[in-house]
């Protein structure tokens, strides 16, 4: 697909041209232009689907173009700027039939959710062209029944053998037969963090295999989401020659999206079988991938794959570990882990099983460390460990790397947090304050990461009462100022300082003050 940029600005053209990777939305070429006449000439040659156009341009202005676009019968998708917001130019762009009508100065963001929406209409429209050539109704049905049969026999539901397979191939009036030859590929990312959500690499990754698939003259048949960053592709193979093409197909897709996604992307193609071996073949592929998790970016046959290899872990120097996690040494505590990483990958490949012992070397010592230090380790490890990331190091090296790390930091913190009791007393005080209504020794334990002997213990060392008699106190003081200072009723005032019944709130009062609420109220 291509894209045409009008501007009378050339750095807004050029800016424009660099402010998303176009070739994820099937862009693989885009033009710029300064005036309407050269855009006019450009789309008298070229097959332009989608344009930006500036409004306000000397001569000819943006709504000109879109008049003799609409004269000459072409229908590209039209996002029109402008750098005010003129009602009349909104009007307008309704009249054309403009996708959308931006106020510049346009965010990324904003023109990457445009694009999203446009690039499916666009697409959308080239399927209702191609389904009125054959029959709407039934063609579009066929794509839907396509889809369907394909999920299911990746995933394995119910078609484990050639006799459900030809059944429902015949049910469906599916075009295929039982001989027919495919191949799967398996395409696997590595989690990236810089902004890519799932939705927009489901979106990007079909485009640019299905574009590239059809211009080496292969037609995909299936596509879809098989787990965490990961997508399954089915073509026919006819010949071997076609199996070697698709290889070619899998390895420009990772030269393409290499240039716009920071992370590695891993590609495996099956041998050509039939429709009832597909998904034996696809474990398989995971299976190479799980065994492979430090390879560089590229594409793996899983005829070439000569074995899993032998897991040669090697745990971590834990105790050297603990030592400098409890004493704070950072830097250095950041180099031994790296170190490891590094030797890690440089002896061989890394594989789930591996990760999956270093993850529970780590969560052994840290809540090891977090005990010794009097830290709650399941409410801590709950509230600061990532999901996410905790989700992607069982694929990842650099992220189970990552994931060690930013715990560490927090472990470090917390333990330095630990050693400044004052602040802590300050802190806890201030939380009852702010909490008088709800307080209990579990909640502080639990917003402080305290273990509930050690915050009674600490507590009355450092202020010289119980933390419950400091609750009630504090509670008693907050009800006498409510009698005197509103006009709160008494049961009110119970359930503001944390005693939801009034019938204990006036017992706990009198014999705290030495006189019922009543009486201490009517004192004023």
């Amino acid at each position: 697909m291509k894209l045409l940029i009008v501007d009378d600005n050339k750095y807004v053209v050029e800016g424009l041209k660099k402010q998303l990777s176009w070739n994820v939305f099937g862009i693989e070429e885009v033009f710029g232009c300064y005036r309407v006449q050269q855009a006019e000439e450009i789309l008298s040659r070229e097959e332009i689907d989608f344009l930006i156009s500036d409004i306000e341009m000397p001569g000819q202005n943006g709504f000109e173009l879109l008049e003799w676009i609409r004269n000459q019968g072409l229908d590209p998708e039209t996002v029109m700027l402008t750098s005010y917001a003129d009602f009349e130019y909104a009007q307008l762009a309704v009249r054309y039939q403009c996708f959308e009508y931006l106020l510049k100065p346009v965010e990324a963001q904003q023109l990457e959710e445009v694009f999203c929406r446009m690039v499916k209409k666009r697409i959308a429209r080239q399927k209702e062209k191609r389904l009125a050539e054959y029959g709407n109704d039934w063609l579009s049905h066929q794509n839907i029944v396509k889809e369907m049969f394909w999920r299911d026999i990746l995933e394995e539901a119910g078609l484990e053998d050639s006799k459900s397979v030809c059944k429902r191939i015949q049910n469906d009036h599916l075009p295929y037969q039982i001989s027919d030859n495919f191949a799967v590929g398996l395409i696997c990312f590595e989690p990236e963090r810089s902004g890519w959500s799932r939705e927009l690499l489901n979106f990007s990754c079909e485009n640019v295999i299905r574009e590239i698939t059809e211009k080496n003259d292969l037609q995909m048949e299936g596509f879809l989401m098989d787990g965490y960053l990961q997508f399954a592709v089915v073509v026919r193979i006819l010949e071997q020659e076609q199996l070697e093409r698709m290889s070619r197909v899998l390895k420009q897709f990772v030269q393409i999206f290499s240039q716009f996604y920071r992370a590695g992307i891993h590609c495996y193609l099956s041998v050509s079988c039939k429709i009832p071996e597909l998904s034996g073949h696809l474990r398989r592929l995971e299976e190479i991938h799980l065994a492979h998790l430090n390879k560089e970016s590229g594409i793996l046959m899983e005829s070439s794959y000569i074995g899993k290899p032998e897991d040669s872990y090697q745990a971590p120097e834990i105790e050297e570990w603990r030592e400098l996690l409890m004493s704070g040494r950072r830097e250095l505590f950041r180099n031994r882990v790296r170190e490891y990483f590094r030797k890690m990958k440089e002896e061989g490949a890394v594989n789930y099983n591996q990760l999956q012992a270093v993850l529970a070397d780590w969560n052994l010592l840290a809540y090891s460390v977090l005990r010794e230090n009097h830290i709650t380790t399941y409410q801590f490890i709950t509230h600061c460990r990532d999901q996410e990331l905790l989700e992607m190091s069982g694929r990842s090296v650099s992220c189970m790397e990552s994931l060690i790390l930013t715990e560490a930091e927090k472990i470090m913190d917390q333990i330095r947090y630990m050693e400044k009791t004052d602040l802590i007393i300050e802190d806890i005080r201030h939380y009852i304050g702010e909490h008088l209504d709800e307080v209990t020794r579990s909640s502080i334990s639990e917003v402080f990461y305290l273990s509930p002997n050690y915050l009674s213990k600490l507590f009355r060392k450092e202020m010289g009462v119980s933390l419950s008699e400091y609750i009630q106190g504090q509670r008693m003081a907050r009800a006498k100022r409510l009698l005197l200072q509103t006009e709160l009723s008494i049961s009110q005032i119970a359930a503001e300082t944390g005693y939801p019944s009034f019938a204990h709130f006036s017992k706990q009062f009198k014999k705290f003050v030495g006189m019922t609420p009543g009486e201490y109220r009517r004192q004023r």
